[in-house]
């Protein structure tokens, strides 16, 4: 057997019918695990940044802030 590439794999997805792409889709999604090393480098990651002073904000803060900076505010 031949070894595909992610391009080989993408070629072969553009040519699916929809129906059959939100079925790869849900596949991937539901063995999207994340490693204990990747877990371990966000945890880090994290506490770095607690470290420095940053923090944690909510969406809607967030959001806010934004439209204040494109001078939309509600």
């Amino acid at each position: 057997m031949d070894t595909m590439t992610a391009t080989d794999v993408i070629h072969q997805l553009q040519t699916l019918p929809l129906d059959e792409v939100a079925k790869v889709r849900d596949w991937l999604n539901e063995h999207d695990e994340e490693s204990p090393a990747l877990l371990a480098a966000i945890d880090a990651g994290m506490r770095s940044l607690e470290a420095k002073g940053a923090r944690m904000i909510r969406r809607d803060e967030l959001e806010n802030k934004v439209r204040q900076w494109a001078g939309k505010s509600r």
